[in-house]
């Protein structure tokens, strides 16, 4: 029932002010602690890689939708990126542990927009990110409603458990008269959903999963779901945007049967 839940609140997120343009991001907090001479069948066995584990079956749910934020422009990423959440929130080896979806009132600031998504996320860094996702320069004055989207991997230092974060806020960005940006005052929401990746399956399914999906590195998986900071009036060109804590170092299609 929680499932059924957090992919209704998740998908909702681009709904509510019938968006017209996507802005996303990734980020990862904690340890890496994916060893660099890991097999591809030892990616998905042992718990110590599944933060890589957990890229490479983020990014495979976003190249089966064709959801690519650093390739497509905004207004193309509104459809695929509901896709995109349906195809990896209902992945088997994610756990749903918790959604939430929480109004929050904005004044106008940047500062004040980052600390409203930090008190009701408990999180600086997801705070901080969602900041940094904010376009600072838009040549497309039409664009005005957007999804701010961003993926987390979180793996604590001393600990094996991962989890991800797919998390949301629908924002109106208006642009003046140079074309930069700024947040009007307004009221919006912050959706926020956790999964726990199980480690069981991902070990008792390595070798199908290893031949299903291609192994993504956590700096590629970053890199992936970052789009360019500066809106082109034609495309999304130059800059990207994004958050980490890095220490160390395809429609909705079924999954395994």
């Amino acid at each position: 029932m929680l499932l059924i839940k957090t992919v209704l609140i998740l998908c909702s997120a681009t709904v509510a002010l019938a968006a017209r343009a996507v802005v996303s991001g990734a980020i990862f907090e904690g340890v890496d602690t994916t060893k660099s001479s890991a097999t591809p069948h030892e990616i998905y066995q042992f718990p110590e890689n599944h933060a890589a584990a957990a890229a490479s079956i983020l990014t495979f749910s976003a190249n089966a939708v064709n959801f690519h934020p650093t390739e497509q422009p905004p207004k193309n990423l509104v459809p695929t990126l509901d896709e995109f959440v349906k195809k990896a929130s209902t992945f088997p080896g994610l756990l749903s542990t918790s959604a939430s979806d929480v109004s929050i009132s904005l004044n106008g600031s940047f500062t004040q927009f980052e600390q409203a998504i930090r008190e009701e996320s408990g999180n600086p860094l997801i705070a901080r990110a969602f900041r940094d996702l904010i376009p600072g320069y838009n040549e497309d004055k039409s664009l005005t409603d957007w999804t701010l989207s961003l993926v987390v991997i979180s793996k604590p230092e001393g600990s094996d458990e991962v989890a991800v974060k797919f998390s949301g806020v629908s924002l109106t960005i208006s642009t003046d008269k140079t074309h930069t940006t700024y947040i009007p005052k307004q009221s919006t929401r912050l959706i926020l959903a956790s999964y726990k990746v199980r480690g069981d399956y991902l070990a008792g399914n390595a070798g199908k999963l290893v031949n299903m999906i291609q192994i993504t590195k956590v700096r590629d998986f970053i890199d992936f779901f970052a789009s360019p900071k500066v809106i082109d009036s034609e495309r999304v060109v130059i800059g990207r945007g994004y958050v980490t804590c890095l220490k160390n170092q395809q429609s909705v299609m079924p999954w395994l049967a």
